[in-house]
């Protein structure tokens, strides 16, 4: 079944006209350029917020007991 459908898709690919296969390109090319542009403004990591890398192993440890003392709750 999952053959069928990926030959489906890989022939449609191949048979596309030139058109088709730049406007993909484009599509593709954008869909890049979106996500990296959102990764790097919207979505900040720790290290780009916490200036003190006293403060940024304190975070870390909290989360982490959090999550252990989390886990050991539910079983």
């Amino acid at each position: 079944m999952f053959k069928k459908i990926l030959f489906f898709y890989i022939d449609g690919f191949k048979n596309l006209s030139d058109l088709g296969r730049k406007l993909w390109v484009i599509i593709i090319i954008k869909l890049v350029v979106i996500f990296v542009v959102f990764k790097v403004f919207f979505f900040p990591t720790l290290e780009s917020k916490i200036k003190k890398k006293e403060n940024l192993k304190e975070l870390y440890i909290k989360q982490q007991t959090i999550t252990t003392i989390n886990t050991k709750k539910e079983d």
